[in-house]
């Protein structure tokens, strides 16, 4: 405050009035003294801004949402000829919130052909909520071909993911025995039904920006998260192809695409950079 009165004196002194020309000066002044010090920590560019920060960010999707439990029930076997094994291993994503009151079941249409529920026990923590086997019924009229729907609710999350797939050549044959199958639910969520693949290449050239490991690209909906990228990470693209799944509540929402480097500790800020579309 006192600085402030200072400065407004000196002009006064300095113009011989107190009104006028005197009052303009002062206004410019106290405002180029107002402006926010933060400003000077982040540098604007054509298209993009860069930030420096201190600590690497936490960029993660919130899965959490509020659908009521589903009333699946078991189907009758009598009504079926063949019976086939199905074992469901849950993705690295959804892991961390799964629960022995989650369920699966396996559908064909609206008709349930199987449940899974709860998972199977075979031994540690972690496959007990995580590892689902089960018999899924057919008839032979089936045919060879058909569309199924797999299903899986979160009791944690409050969510049900569902993966579509076309079961082809035998239908008998068990599926995820011999060798694992892990369906991508998150594909598939309830909660975010506007899947987008993103290649951001193009952007990252224009900051002169190669993935490295331990660079974190995400996707924006306004600040919530819409899914992130860790560099190097199992799972994560080839080197240098910087390519981002962005999950969307509706299509032609504004997303903003966000880069951490982890060699300069700065984020590299692309808004508008595309919309989610289907």
């Amino acid at each position: 405050m006192n600085k402030l009165r200072f400065q407004k004196n000196t002009l006064l002194r300095l113009t011989g009035r107190r009104w006028g020309a005197g009052l303009l000066l002062c206004c410019a002044l106290l405002a180029a003294c107002g402006s926010d010090d933060n400003d000077d920590d982040v540098q604007k560019t054509d298209g993009y801004t860069i930030a420096a920060v201190s600590a690497p960010p936490s960029w993660e999707i919130d899965w959490q949402a509020d659908q009521p439990r589903p009333d699946w029930q078991d189907p009758d076997i009598t009504k079926y000829e063949n019976w086939s094994f199905i074992r469901v291993q849950i993705e690295d994503a959804l892991k961390p919130y799964t629960g022995s009151n989650d369920l699966m079941g396996i559908f064909v249409g609206d008709e349930c052909r199987g449940m899974g529920s709860p998972a199977i026990i075979l031994g540690s923590d972690e496959e007990n909520t995580t590892t689902y086997l089960f018999k899924v019924w057919y008839n032979k009229s089936d045919g060879p071909q058909q569309t199924v729907a797999l299903k899986y609710y979160s009791n944690l999350l409050k969510q049900e993911f569902t993966f579509s797939t076309v079961v082809t050549d035998d239908v008998d044959e068990d599926v995820g025995v011999e060798s694992d199958f892990i369906p991508p639910f998150t594909l598939g969520s309830s909660k975010f039904p506007v899947v987008t693949t993103f290649n951001a290449a193009a952007l990252l050239d224009k900051a002169s920006i190669i993935p490295k490991d331990g660079d974190v690209m995400a996707a924006f909906v306004g600040n919530e998260c819409r899914g992130s990228l860790l560099f190097g990470s199992a799972g994560s693209p080839a080197e240098g192809l910087p390519t981002l799944t962005i999950f969307g509540r509706t299509e032609d929402e504004s997303v903003t695409v966000r880069y951490y480097q982890t060699a300069t500790n700065q984020i590299f800020t692309f808004p508008d950079a595309t919309k989610t579309k289907k």
